[in-house]
């Protein structure tokens, strides 16, 4: 009789977002190079939305790309900080926290 080959092999998950593959039982983690690119994409973005609105509040430009400088730094800080707490948060505890809260309803 024939073996099912995957009978003998942990099944293997897929991430789309990450496109990387994972077995079952290790938690999908983001790397730190990961969350520093991210940070630095999103605050590029945001602080040029931020240098435009001070902008067109105070008419100066000196002035809005001091407040953009500010608020880069700080902000990419923050950034990075908030996804590596997010980090220590085991995958699918938010899931089991939001299930348990229903089936208790």
């Amino acid at each position: 009789m024939p073996v099912d080959p995957s009978a003998t092999q942990p099944p293997v998950i897929l991430s789309a977002a990450e496109g990387s593959r994972s077995y079952k039982n290790e938690p999908l983690k983001e790397s730190h190079l990961r969350s520093l690119l991210k940070a630095m994409s999103w605050r590029i973005l945001a602080t040029l939305t931020t240098i435009l609105i001070a902008y067109f509040i105070t008419g100066q430009i000196d002035i809005a790309l001091m407040i953009g400088g500010i608020e880069f730094v700080l902000k990419f800080l923050i950034y990075y900080l908030h996804e590596r707490a997010w980090q220590l948060v085991p995958r699918g505890s938010i899931r089991r926290l939001v299930h348990w809260d229903t089936d208790h309803s």
